[in-house]
């Protein structure tokens, strides 16, 4: 309804591998194990599925969500920022996945969600995040039919 006032999101390109959280509590992390900088809210699942499969499924969910966009896709592919406001104020909110390879037929991926306006977002980004990593775990369980 009042997407067009909260015209700023965060858009600068996330490097997750040297990425440092700020003091708001308004975003939430991902990281698979490995080498980072910053400290991750939740680790990221390894999944038993090829990276481009993980990527066919991922984006097929944020897809299904409400007002969600895809703001970039980095020019090797593995990287996309996503922007999805709230529902009535039409808040944005920065979502930028990246997925990894763990092998032919393994991958994880890496997921920083953060409002770009106010101090504390009452757990959204930590939700949206829960429930698309529900829905991806939920959809690569059930064999194709």
């Amino acid at each position: 309804m009042l997407d067009f006032l909260f015209t700023a999101i965060d858009d600068r390109v996330i490097d997750f591998e040297t990425l440092k959280l700020h003091e708001k509590p308004n975003q939430y992390l991902v990281l698979p194990e490995g080498e980072f900088a910053a400290a991750p809210h939740q680790s990221s699942p390894v999944l038993n599925v090829s990276i481009e499969e993980l990527k066919k499924q991922f984006s097929e969910i944020v897809e299904n969500q409400d007002k969600v966009e895809v703001l970039r896709t980095s020019d090797d592919g593995q990287q996309v920022d996503y922007v999805q406001r709230t529902a009535f104020m039409g808040y944005p909110d920065t979502i930028t996945v990246r997925f990894y390879s763990q092998g032919e037929d393994s991958s994880t991926l890496a997921i920083y969600s953060r409002s770009s306006y106010g101090y504390s977002d009452l757990g959204a980004n930590q939700e949206r995040i829960s429930l698309w990593l529900d829905s991806l775990k939920s959809s690569l369980a059930t064999p194709d039919q």
